[in-house]
């Protein structure tokens, strides 16, 4: 039992260092993508980021200097793509939203979504507030802070004492749902979103999966779609004003 506890500490302690290597690789990097793209090397920081990239270390960081330097190349969908992935892990930070905004400028379809209903729309940017660890960390304070309050009221038998802990207890477990509804809708959206940029130059989206089915509109490179079902090499599609039809997967590519 004690030499498998040792060799386990020890694999854990490999794996450990192993990580803080790749993290110091990754900082090397990082820092030569940042300098290429301050003397407009722009492609040779590209292919630094995307060194990080390959190595599986991510960050919000990451994806945002990606976006900026895609824009630069003039690579609209790749940098579309990027910030698209940078805000899945920072939607609040505004400095990405308002360079998405000037990146979709540039997208040929303009098309006007469909207007959702209010409350739906506010639960989603209530839910975006924070991230998905920050909500469950935040639940689970409301849960204990609730399981104080129900020891305490089980201890105390004064009137006012008891009304006002009661007052308290419906209101943190008010809160303990409303932290857990909220960072369920944010988990969803960040591990399960179903979303993708169209990265081929004109596409006809067709009524079924196959290419002999039915034109039914043209989208172009950098629009950001919906997935709704895949089907061999075709995925069924849902553009902004609700339309939905078929395009070849490798079409696109997923947020």
């Amino acid at each position: 039992m004690i030499r498998k506890a040792s060799a386990s500490a020890l694999m854990f302690l490999w794996a450990f260092l192993g990580l803080l290597a790749q993290q110091d690789v990754a900082k090397v990097h990082m820092e030569k993508a940042n300098q290429m793209y301050l003397n407009n090397d722009f492609a040779g920081a590209r292919d630094e980021y995307l060194r990080i990239e390959n190595s599986g270390l991510i960050s919000f960081q990451l994806f945002y200097n990606l976006g900026n330097t895609y824009y630069k190349l003039g690579q609209i969908p790749s940098a579309i793509l990027y910030y698209e992935r940078a805000l899945l892990l920072n939607p609040r930070d505004e400095d990405t939203r308002f360079n998405l905004t000037l990146a979709n400028q540039m997208v040929v379809d303009k098309i006007n979504p469909v207007r959702e209903f209010f409350v739906k729309t506010w639960i989603r940017s209530a839910a975006s507030a924070l991230k998905p660890g920050t909500w469950g960390i935040l639940t689970v304070v409301f849960a204990l802070l609730f399981a104080t309050i129900a020891v305490f009221l089980y201890a105390t038998r004064g009137g006012r004492l008891r009304r006002s802990g009661l007052t308290l207890g419906s209101l943190t477990l008010f809160l303990f749902f409303l932290s857990l509804f909220l960072g369920s809708i944010e988990n969803h959206r960040v591990r399960h979103g179903k979303q993708a940029i169209v990265f081929t130059p004109t596409i006809t989206a067709k009524s079924s999966p196959d290419a002999g089915g039915t034109e039914l509109f043209v989208i172009h490179e950098g629009l950001k779609v919906r997935i709704m079902e895949k089907m061999g090499e075709w995925i069924r599609i849902r553009i902004p004003d609700g339309n939905e039809a078929w395009v070849p997967e490798s079409s696109i590519v997923k947020i």
